[in-house]
């Protein structure tokens, strides 16, 4: 293989990595001030041909309903990448979160979540959760919310067939900071060990720098960083990727 279809090989397997562990879920909330539906979807196909045949499948559907004290999300995404008969990448997931909001500071969520993986040797990945979200600082310029939400996790490993059973905390800490009309910065960090053994833990980090440009276009300067520090054998413990995407805005 030539050096550029390695070169796009590993980068589409990093960014399946990535996106498949830990799903930021701040990441996709759709902020509004508006209640009822609001959503978005995507698809995305390519076909390459030089030396080798490439073929890359992406799709994400997201909706949710937000009254004045509930929000209801579902997502759903999958990935595929293929090269010469030979498939890199295979991963997906569908996510339904609910949340009620009790007080300005106090949110209650609950989340079920159904995943695959096969860089990250993931079969399937049940999740089942529920816990309490807070509202630590609301002013203008800064946001900062955190929460902790015990979770059931069925896993289904590539490896020998491995099944296990356990329960993990997922807590986050989620914070944005409006440097100036212009400069936005967002910052989530995931931690989930499990409540049994602390010393199996997952971790993800994901910083954003958002830039507006101008009226239409802004641009994001995104790094994610995950560790798992028992991943299923012949898996790496830490992979990180590095985006940067050109926004068009096309509102009124």
């Amino acid at each position: 293989m030539n050096k550029p279809f390695l070169a796009f090989i590993f980068f589409s397997i990093l960014a399946g990595a990535s996106s498949g562990q830990v799903l930021n879920i701040e990441q996709e909330r759709i902020r509004t001030d508006t209640t009822g539906w609001s959503g978005n979807a995507r698809v995305s196909f390519d076909i390459i041909k030089n030396q080798k045949q490439v073929l890359n499948l992406s799709g994400r559907f997201h909706v949710q309903f937000k009254t004045q004290r509930t929000l209801s999300l579902f997502l759903a995404d999958y990935g595929f990448l293929r090269a010469d008969r030979s498939d890199f990448s295979n991963s997906g997931f569908v996510h339904f979160r609910f949340n009620r909001k009790f007080r300005p500071w106090f949110t209650a969520e609950a989340f079920t979540q159904a995943q695959s993986n096969k860089i990250l040797a993931v079969r399937f990945r049940g999740l089942l959760g529920a816990g309490p979200r807070f509202r630590i600082v609301a002013v203008e310029s800064f946001r900062l919310y955190l929460a902790a939400l015990p979770m059931f996790e069925h896993e289904e490993l590539e490896t020998a067939g491995i099944i296990a059973d356990q329960f993990r905390l997922s807590s986050y800490a989620s914070w944005t900071w409006k440097l100036s009309d212009i400069v936005t910065l967002v910052q989530t960090t995931y931690f989930q060990p499990r409540i049994d053994d602390p010393a199996d833990f997952r971790t993800a980090s994901q910083t954003d720098f958002l830039m507006r440009i101008s009226k239409r276009f802004s641009i994001s300067l995104s790094f994610n960083n995950l560790h798992d520090t028992r991943p299923p054998e012949g898996v790496v413990r830490s992979v990180y990727s590095f985006k940067n995407v050109l926004l068009v805005d096309f509102g009124g």
